[in-house]
């Protein structure tokens, strides 16, 4: 059940997230001494407060309509900046941050469509958590600078993409009912 409250404990680690993009960008791309190392700590900050903000809104019942759209929201932004601060150090090619950008504003522009319409959001699955870890994984292993990294992150992107047939269908399913 979605609670009335908007200011909870999992919203404002959303805003958290949210708020350490600047600071990670700043320290991954313009900081000269250990700014990568500085990076990959915020980096982390944020993957655990997302774990924990959807822990705790589900384990306490703090699932607000802010949270259902700030959280992603969040997890969006993270995932389109680390993947430009990737481009601009030359560590991933442009093409999949564009695709990955594309992908992101079909799922915004369908649930745009869906809660505007039907007042519905459509849930995280296995599949996008699934997709979740594979992007902290393959983005650390690219902060640490591991030749396995590209790698990590062309399966990352495959998952991905595979991902937005899942919410297509959930999307064209959930359009179709009264």
């Amino acid at each position: 059940m979605i609670g009335v409250t908007y200011l909870n404990v999992p919203n404002t680690l959303s805003l958290i997230r949210i708020a350490i993009i600047s600071p990670y960008l700043y320290f991954y791309l313009f900081y000269p001494v250990y700014g990568e190392s500085i990076a990959l700590i915020i980096f982390i900050i944020s993957g655990l407060t997302d774990l924990l903000d959807g822990y705790i809104a589900r384990k306490y019942n703090q699932i607000t309509k802010m949270g259902t759209v700030l959280d992603p929201l969040a997890d969006k932004l993270m995932l389109v900046s680390v993947l430009t601060g990737f481009v601009m150090n030359n560590k991933i090619n442009l093409w999949l941050l564009t695709l990955i950008i594309c992908k992101e504003l079909l799922i915004v522009l369908g649930s745009f469509i869906l809660y505007n319409e039907k007042d519905e959001v459509i849930p995280a699955n296995i599949l996008g958590k699934i997709t979740t870890v594979l992007f902290y994984i393959a983005s650390t292993a690219i902060i640490i600078d591991l030749s396995l990294g590209y790698s990590l992150m062309i399966a990352f992107f495959i998952l991905n993409i595979f991902s937005l047939f899942f919410y297509f269908y959930k999307f064209i399913t959930l359009k179709r009912t009264v």
